[in-house]
């Protein structure tokens, strides 16, 4: 039996589609489809015009479709959470975004990934992605006015880097890049997950926007070993996007990086044939997201989705309406039948609040004899709960600030002006302090420790690692403060 899935990658600047009929033999590009969205003012609703011309190249009709859209919508946290039980994550991460995002969180649509902490059974590591809902409203109204419902909706060129990652071999380090024409996002990818997702503008002005591009590559990588504590050595970056610029911008970021830079062919890369005709107009920079997220959702490879909340009760209601109607009869018929009982023991209930709220207002009193008039004992607990926190988080940070502000004048006064150095991180714990920098020389490092050894406030220096960067003309150190 066949099916066909329909895969629509929205960005910025154009709409790429494509249909995988996918069969117990094979999986094949049954049609595909690329169209610009215009960028002129006069023109009302450029995307709705693009989906148009989009559905009218091509058979929609029957298909399951999964959509992804442009990555600048979405936010990222990497967050630990103290336990494994991903329906308790769900829970918690509107509660630890809460503080950390622009939005309210009743807005957000948030969704996770699992890092898969290796060893580790008492916490998770995620990266959490969000989008507001006022995001998603326009992208998936336009749709639904064309008769197009998405299985799935997830950000542009996490398909690709979950196929890449899904077909490679177990423990093999990649990175992947996505570059499209307003905007670009890294995928860094280690144990065959995603371990890092970041996003930034495509650099188009300037003499070396090659240059540009891998110099965020580079820190995003240093930011990456720092926080993985790890040694990440993918042996190529791999790139597609409607914003490569010919076969030099692959050779000038590869310099850059002093890595191999691969343009993705998914079709070639997995052996999937495209139907006649089609064949000679397939642009694998325009088409592998596309292509990606129908073997996303035919591979049943788990991801982000964002058709969740009011979208998906939307949705649900709309696919399964009479269904939806026969089973409200049924239940209440059910519930008619269920009324005598529960009014029978609404009683007993009643008596079991009275005393749990009695217990309630006298652990209350307990904790908080100080206060006299309780009107709602569990709100005004959460209240003082609030207060206690907020004041706890104030001490730890000026403790903090005031600290950094000692350390880094003790350093600034030690270190000779004659030693070129660059503090790159410095992270300030109660008992140590790790500093991580550049410098010339590996005996500008033994001197910096020397100096820094001086200092009466650090009890003892140690240089934790000292190697030279890509380019072979500075010295990357790390060393470790005891205070």
């Amino acid at each position: 039996m066949s099916r066909k899935v329909l895969g629509i990658d929205i960005r910025k600047e154009s709409v790429s589609a494509v249909v995988v009929k996918t069969s117990l033999r094979e999986n094949r590009v049954d049609a595909h489809v690329h169209v610009p969205i215009s960028d002129s003012a006069e023109v009302e609703n450029p995307f709705k015009i693009a989906l148009e011309t989009l559905c009218s190249e091509i058979d929609t009709a029957g298909c399951d479709c999964v959509v992804s859209i442009s990555a600048d919508h979405f936010s990222y946290r990497i967050l630990q959470i103290p336990f494994k039980d991903s329906k308790k994550i769900k829970m918690v991460l509107p509660f630890e975004l809460e503080a950390t995002v622009p939005y309210p969180v009743d807005d957000l649509i948030i969704d996770f990934i699992d890092m898969q902490s290796a060893g580790h059974h008492d916490y998770t590591d995620v990266i959490v992605v969000s989008v507001p809902n006022s995001e998603l409203t326009p992208y998936l109204g336009t749709l639904g006015a064309i008769k197009i419902d998405p299985e799935l909706v997830t950000l542009s060129g996490l398909p690709a880097a979950l196929c890449l990652a899904h077909q490679a071999d177990a423990g093999k380090d990649q990175l992947f890049l996505k570059v499209d024409k307003a905007l670009s996002t890294l995928f860094i990818v280690s144990n065959g997950g995603i371990k890092l997702i970041r996003s930034f503008p495509t650099p188009v002005t300037g003499d070396t926007p090659a240059g540009s591009l891998g110099a965020f590559v580079l820190r995003t990588l240093s930011a990456f070993g720092e926080l993985s504590q790890s040694e990440y050595q993918p042996p190529d970056m791999v790139v597609t996007g409607s914003g490569l610029n010919g076969a030099n911008f692959d050779a000038d970021v590869s310099r850059f990086l002093d890595l191999p830079v691969k343009r993705l062919n998914f079709a070639d890369h997995l052996n999937i044939p495209i139907e006649g005709e089609h064949n000679k107009s397939w642009d694998p920079a325009l088409m592998d997201n596309a292509l990606a997220l129908a073997l996303m959702e035919i591979e049943g490879i788990k991801g982000l989705n964002f058709h969740k909340g009011r979208f998906a009760a939307k949705k649900i209601f709309v696919k399964y309406k009479k269904y939806i109607v026969k089973t409200g009869i049924l239940a209440a018929m059910v519930l008619a039948l269920l009324l005598f009982n529960v009014i029978g023991e609404s009683y007993t209930l009643n008596r079991r609040l009275d005393r749990f709220n009695r217990q309630i207002t006298g652990i209350f009193k307990e904790t908080f004899p100080e206060v006299k008039r309780i009107v709602d004992p569990f709100q005004q607990m959460q209240i003082k709960v609030q207060e206690v926190k907020k004041s706890a988080v104030f001490q730890t940070a000026k403790t903090s600030r005031i600290l950094s502000i000692d350390i880094l004048n003790n350093i600034s006064k030690s270190i000779s002006e004659s030693i070129t150095v660059d503090i790159t991180r410095m992270v300030i714990s109660p008992d140590n302090v790790i500093i991580s920098g550049t410098t010339g020389t590996f005996e500008a490092v033994d001197d910096i420790k020397n100096k820094l050894e001086q200092i009466d406030a650090f009890k003892k220096v140690t240089i934790n690692s000292t190697n030279k960067d890509r380019s072979g003309k500075e010295i990357r150190f790390q060393m470790k403060v005891a205070l």
